[in-house]
């Protein structure tokens, strides 16, 4: 890795342990230099602005969660999707660093047009790695598009509001396969 690529990835790795721990307010550029141990300027030439900062945070960050899901295999069995669907919820139940820098970027999408579009991009991609995964089992486009239009609003409200749920993982699991499966057949 060169010189240019290692300190663009420090910059990026710090931000986002700082939006992970301290929240969009708590990642300046001042702040970022510092903990990096770069001068602001230098940071600055690398990302001119924290907007410019923010957008290579979740270019790399979206990517990385969009590449997690492509490893995933297309769903041939009623039990396979109950597996990835069981699989999914238990990580978005037990990944809280993961919800808080979603819910960093849910809200710093409230403000900011180009994070908004980035945050768009990001679930139409993920929507389109659902739909494939998914296809196999469905009766035609329209009900993967639709059982993948219901999933996705789930598993993201789950993953925020799971741990204040008294339904256990595994029911809702179990719940949702049912739901999903029945929008894929039907």
């Amino acid at each position: 890795m060169s010189k240019k690529n290692a300190k663009i990835e420090k910059v990026l790795d710090i931000s986002i342990d700082l939006l992970r721990q301290e929240g969009d307010f708590g990642v300046s550029m001042r702040k970022v230099a510092t903990l990096t141990e770069m001068s602001l300027s230098n940071v600055q030439y690398y990302f001119k602005t924290k907007d410019h900062l923010l957008k290579a945070m979740a270019d790399r960050y979206f990517q990385q969660c969009l590449d997690e899901l492509a490893q995933q295999p297309e769903l041939s069995s009623e039990r396979e999707l109950k597996a990835f669907i069981s699989d999914l919820l238990s990580h978005v139940y037990e990944v809280s660093d993961m919800c808080r820098i979603f819910r960093e970027y849910w809200a710093i999408s409230t403000r900011n047009e180009a994070i908004e579009e980035y945050l768009l991009d990001y679930y139409r991609a993920m929507t389109r790695a659902l739909i494939k995964i998914f296809k196999p089992l469905a009766k035609d486009d329209e009900s993967v598009e639709s059982a993948v239009a219901i999933f996705v609003p789930f598993v993201e409200g789950y993953s925020i509001t799971a741990k204040a749920l008294s339904v256990e993982l595994d029911s809702m699991a179990e719940s949702i396969s049912v739901i999903v499966l029945k929008q894929l057949t039907s």
